[in-house]
């Protein structure tokens, strides 16, 4: 998005969580806990920010006191589109300022909240009342390969669109074939394997330790829960990651990121230090303000992170 703008058109892009490094970029986005648009900083992450797309700048901690239509907090995504998106759409489609706005909200809704809600862990359906449209699956991508009402229409037109939609479907199709025989199937050996392996990382047996956090292992601890009777028994999944540990709740089944046990709230949104003097673990370097998923820099550590949790819900 950014480099589509003629300030930004040819910027090389650095990923880094550094300071050192970050302080020497014009630009920053989805790092560094600090939102300032006046210095080009948008994080998201640091506790206590829930800003929204068309809300009064800090005046909400929740989405029920967001001041605006939209109540689903900014991602660094959203905050992208939310202070140049008019900018990008004003160049790419040379819009009047009526049709900017118009223009701008319609992605918004149909694209970037999508993103932001994803990110930043917002249910689709609470209480049954959708909170934000996805129109980015293949249907409605499928969908948008007829012609627009306003296009013109006759059979050759319609038998192009039918084979691109066609090709579409049968390229994803094999992507998603290829996807279950190549690493659904060898990943849910590697969950088989933690489930037979996980008293020993914990007494409780309700924390597993995986080699990766790469192995796509939501939908297997589910499936083998229910073939050993033990549906709802997972609380968490600890894995390597980079220099660290992880320790990752594990979500109510057909939800992203309800979870059965979450992180203790007294953790959340905290780093380093704080946090170490927060949990009394040491090692610990985050906690995520969902209380999602938090990390340590040796294994131990995150086993007693789990531990604490789990220990937590019994007080």
């Amino acid at each position: 998005m950014l480099q589509q703008l003629p300030e930004f058109a040819g910027c090389d892009v650095t990923r880094s969580r550094q300071p050192r490094i970050l302080s020497e970029m014009d630009i920053i986005v989805d790092v560094g806990d600090v939102y300032d648009p006046g210095q080009l900083r948008f994080d998201h992450h640091q506790r206590g920010f829930f800003e929204t797309a068309d809300g009064i700048p800090g005046a909400a901690k929740g989405p029920d006191e967001a001041t605006g239509r939209w109540k689903t907090r900014l991602s660094s995504s959203g905050l992208v589109y939310k202070h140049f998106g008019r900018d990008l759409i004003r160049q790419l489609a040379a819009t009047d300022a009526e049709s900017t706005e118009l223009v701008w909200a319609e992605v918004y809704d149909r694209f970037v909240e999508c993103i932001d809600a994803i990110d930043n862990g917002v249910e689709m359906c609470a209480e049954g009342i959708p909170r934000f449209k996805d129109c980015t699956g293949l249907s409605a991508r499928v969908a948008r390969l007829n012609p627009r009402w306003n296009e013109a229409c006759d059979d050759e037109i319609l038998q192009h669109r039918f084979e691109a939609a066609s090709a579409m479907c049968g390229s994803e199709f094999l992507e998603v074939l290829s996807d279950v025989v190549e690493s659904w199937l060898p990943a849910r050996a590697c969950v088989a394997a933690a489930m037979a392996a996980r008293e020993e990382v914990h007494s409780s047996g309700q924390v597993l330790r995986l080699d990766s956090g790469k192995i796509p292992w939501r939908s297997h601890i589910f499936d083998l829960e229910r073939e050993l009777d033990l549906e709802g028994h997972i609380k968490f999944i600890v894995y390597p990651e980079e220099d660290l540990f992880r320790v990752r709740a594990v979500p109510i089944e057909g939800r992203f990121f309800t979870n059965r046990l979450s992180l203790p709230e007294s953790w959340r949104g905290l780093r380093d230090d704080a946090l170490v003097q927060a949990s009394g673990i040491e090692g610990s370097c985050f906690a995520h303000v969902n209380g999602f998923i938090g990390g340590n820099y040796t294994l131990e550590g995150a086993l007693a992170m789990a531990d604490a949790s789990l220990r937590s819900s019994l007080e």
